[in-house]
């Protein structure tokens, strides 16, 4: 991909230069601001941002000595120097860690780590990651700023790891790039807004969407979303994301006795009890099984023999299934 070449030379100049690389989980806030806080403590730091996933698989990540990692896992065979991570699924793999499954997000352990913890401006935007990585958004900056991480590209991203470790979250939000992801992230609420008026209420809820890149809408917000207005207590969303692969979302009550990691760490995923996700391949010769993979898997945890399945197509239309 030219985003992993780009990014590979960017990281080689880096090296050259003797400035710190720093790598972190380009999801949501709590990536993004881990970032920002390294960016904030070494200005000429180069930023690099991934999915669990990718650095997982890729081959050039574990190429080079990591300065920082957070919210991620180290990359397979790497060298790293902190991090910063709560993730169960995710445990201690750096020369100097920060890690605590029971801390609301990585970001509070990545002021700790880097010394930060009485910066002003580092309380604010670390509680916005707090708020968001919970799933407890109070606050319309707290709002915004998780629209504008969800629904904005890479660069966007990149340009909102300096903003944020440079500026306050006001001006962030002032800037062009920044607005116009927040207003697809408004269209996108709309969206999800539709789908969950669309279902029922129920105790385990299950989605698949066999064409995931018609709807420009964050399935871990829709997963939040149909938590809280349908009472939910264990909800999957899983996504067909390309000819063969899928992608798991998985949501919990955080109360309840559902346990998300004991659906995606048998697709090799990995995450929290009660968020957590996966990313996986079907057969090559049968790209259809990967909903079959999921369910079976599902069926298993749960020990049922059908799983109630809302099939949802454009417009959108919701389809009940039996399967």
């Amino acid at each position: 991909m030219l985003r992993d070449l780009v990014d590979f030379m960017r990281v080689l100049a880096g090296k050259i230069a003797r400035r710190p690389i720093a790598l972190c989980d380009v999801g949501d806030p709590d990536g993004v601001i881990s970032c920002a806080l390294f960016l904030r403590k070494y200005r000429n730091a180069v930023i690099i941002l991934r999915a669990p996933a990718q650095v997982v698989r890729s081959r050039w990540l574990k190429m080079f000595t990591w300065d920082f990692v957070a919210d991620l896992p180290c990359p397979p065979g790497s060298r790293v120097k902190m991090r910063a991570d709560h993730h169960k699924t995710n445990p201690p793999c750096a020369e100097k860690e920060c890690y605590d499954p029971s801390a609301p997000c990585a970001a509070v352990l990545a002021a700790k780590l880097l010394g930060l913890e009485n910066d002003e401006h580092v309380k604010k935007i670390v509680s916005i990651a707090i708020e968001s990585d919970t799933a407890n958004i109070v606050t319309q900056e707290a709002k915004l700023i998780d629209l504008a991480v969800r629904y904005s590209g890479y660069r966007t991203k990149l340009r909102l790891v300096k903003l944020l470790a440079e500026v306050d979250v006001s001006e962030v939000l002032r800037d062009e790039k920044v607005s116009k992801a927040i207003e697809r992230g408004l269209e996108a609420e709309r969206i999800m807004s539709n789908i969950v008026n669309t279902l029922p209420s129920r105790e385990i809820i299950t989605l698949y969407f066999p064409k995931a890149k018609e709807f420009k809408i964050s399935y871990r917000q829709l997963n939040i979303k149909i938590q809280k207005e349908k009472n939910a207590k264990f909800i999957n969303i899983l996504t067909r994301r390309g000819f063969r692969t899928y992608r798991l979302y998985c949501g919990a009550d955080k109360d309840g006795p559902y346990d998300c990691t004991q659906i995606v760490t048998k697709l090799g995923g990995g995450g929290h009890k009660f968020a957590a996700g996966a990313q996986y391949k079907a057969p090559l010769l049968k790209p259809g099984k990967g909903l079959d993979i999921f369910i079976n898997v599902l069926k298993e945890y749960l020990k049922i023999n059908k799983v109630e399945l809302y099939v949802v197509k454009s417009g959108p239309v919701i389809e009940r299934v039996e399967v």
